[in-house]
């Protein structure tokens, strides 16, 4: 359980109908190389990899709701919007998940806890696309004129989010697929919804749940109408219940080009295009250029019935 709710204090948060709770926080992460920066505007953060190193949690990005933690690590720091995914915590240096949980978790939480580091708060996610800047919490001033520019000056303002930091973090949900979403064929503009109850096709926009789709369990499109998640055996494609350990049949992943593949055949989701909306599986070499992403409606956004579905939203969260 404690994989599945984070923390009790998120900018967004979305629980799932099959029961997967999304959340996205304000964290923090510190440099000490102040000349970095223009660097991690550029290109994003780079993962801190071991190596001989004896990092907590293994390789990863360190990030921490506590900006008093950053200090520890230089004087400029950078305001985050992070979403770690399916979190696992960690309290002992002895267990066994301390530094591989990469294989099957997005992050590891460190909650204050003596004995583990610094003794405070901190996360580590497994990638850099978990994770958007908002701008720099503090040692602005530090930087030279050209990097001050490029990005806000956001010391003192919290945890709190203003209009242009919540755009932000719209983005960041479309992106990321975490919000409630159509899933369009690029080069259809036809919408993935599920037909009957167990099958899926692509059709023109319906307004309808059963078009709208979720990046849950880290790996798995969940649909908002049933709760089901899409699942292939590499040829056929239908829905069922998820499979919370992560079954391989269940995985997908959107890659660079915006190709949905299925991560344990390696094949490829694909709309039919001379039998109207049909999707099915195909190779690479078949399907270079289908291309998909999600597409969030405003209305999407703000307004989401499964918000307080789950009774895990009264339960005892994480500090």
């Amino acid at each position: 359980m404690d994989s599945l709710i984070f923390s009790s204090d998120p900018v967004w948060s979305q629980t799932t109908k099959s029961g997967f709770r999304q959340q996205v926080f304000v964290m923090y992460h510190a440099t000490r190389e102040i000349e970095n920066v223009a660097g991690v505007l550029d290109h994003g953060f780079k993962i801190s990899q071991s190596k001989g190193r004896n990092l907590l949690l293994g390789d990863g990005l360190y990030v921490s709701k506590d900006i008093f933690k950053t200090q520890e690590y230089g004087e400029v720091c950078f305001k985050l919007l992070v979403y770690p995914g399916k979190a696992v915590r960690v309290t002992e240096m002895a267990d066994p998940l301390r530094t591989t949980w990469q294989s099957e978790y997005s992050s590891a939480w460190v909650p204050p806890t003596r004995g583990m580091g610094s003794g405070k708060e901190e996360t580590c996610v497994k990638s850099s696309a978990q994770v958007r800047i908002l701008g720099i919490a503090y040692g602005h001033e530090l930087l030279d004129p050209v990097t001050q520019s490029r990005v806000r000056n956001l010391f003192g303002t919290g945890d709190s989010l203003d209009r242009g930091e919540n755009h932000v973090l719209d983005l960041m949900l479309e992106e990321l697929g975490i919000v409630y979403s159509t899933f369009v064929h690029q080069g259809s503009n036809l919408m993935l919804e599920v037909s009957g109850s167990n099958s899926v096709q692509a059709e023109d926009w319906s307004g309808f749940e059963n078009q709208l789709w979720s990046r849950t369990w880290d790996n798995c499109l969940e649909n908002k109408a049933y709760g089901k998640v899409l699942v292939s055996d590499g040829k056929g494609l239908w829905l069922e219940e998820v499979d919370a350990a992560g079954s391989r049949e269940q995985r997908w992943r959107v890659d660079g080009k915006g190709r949905m593949v299925h991560k344990a055949s390696n094949q490829l989701l694909a709309l039919v295009q001379r039998e109207g909306g049909r999707v099915e599986m195909r190779s690479f070499r078949e399907a270079d250029r289908e291309a998909w992403r999600f597409r969030c409606l405003d209305q999407t956004r703000t307004v989401d019935s499964f918000v307080q579905f789950t009774p895990w939203q009264d339960m005892l969260v994480w500090d």
